[in-house]
């Protein structure tokens, strides 16, 4: 049976990682349990990060994982750990997992074997289930300075505030084709209440109508 670690747990091997490696594993750990959440953290991220099934296998990898193995999404997709992974320590990964699997969370360092015969290490953060059925890894090459691992300023900037679980409701429901009368009904709200949760829907993700707030919202991976 795979353990779920908590954030308490998680922090206990921060020590093991670069700061932001952690702190990006946290962030979906955190987001546990909604699904559109957790896509929009894993997309968004400026931490490689991937999504294994229960075999190993890449399930989903975002744009820094894509780049540091130098493969396409579909290509991930063909690919499993052990693929990656030089043939002298497929025994070491087996362990690994094993050890993911019993305390629901594992750290270190680990040697990566390139599609085109190259080695490189890299410092990763495995999590247990973060979504049924699927684990979560970030990652990043062992050499990189830890400073290049931050957030670009300007890029926080442009992060939403997150939505608020009757927000993200309402706008799942508006992406359905419901209007205002309908969604005022379905939700059990007045018109007047609907209206005043697309202002600080409209707030939070910078746009001004309805349209553009679902648009943004599936995006981001807010909802689905």
């Amino acid at each position: 049976m795979t353990v779920l670690p908590d954030l308490t747990e998680l922090r206990v091997r921060c020590d093991r990682v670069p700061k932001a490696v952690a702190a990006a594993a946290e962030a979906v750990l955190g987001a546990r349990g909604e699904p559109g959440r957790v896509k929009g953290i894993f997309e968004r991220s400026h931490v490689p990060m991937v999504m294994v099934d229960g075999r190993r296998r890449y399930v989903e990898a975002n744009r820094p994982a894509r780049l540091a193995f130098r493969l396409s999404r579909e290509e991930m997709r063909t690919l499993a750990i052990d693929d990656l992974t030089p043939a002298h320590r497929v025994e070491v990964l087996k362990r690994l997992w094993a050890r993911l699997l019993e305390s629901g969370s594992v750290a270190g360092r680990y040697q990566v074997a390139g599609p085109d015969g190259s080695r490189f290490d890299i410092v990763y953060y495995g999590v247990a289930e973060v979504v049924p059925r699927l684990h979560l890894v970030t990652f990043a090459p062992a050499d990189w300075p830890e400073d290049e691992l931050d957030p670009d300023p300007e890029d926080e900037r442009h992060v939403c505030v997150p939505l608020s679980p009757r927000e993200t409701e309402l706008l799942a429901l508006t992406a359905d084709g419901l209007g205002g009368p309908e969604l005022a009904q379905a939700l059990w709200l007045s018109p007047a209440t609907v209206n005043t949760h697309f202002k600080r829907i409209y707030e939070k993700l910078d746009v001004s109508n309805r349209s553009a707030a679902v648009a943004k919202a599936m995006r981001l991976g807010m909802i689905e």
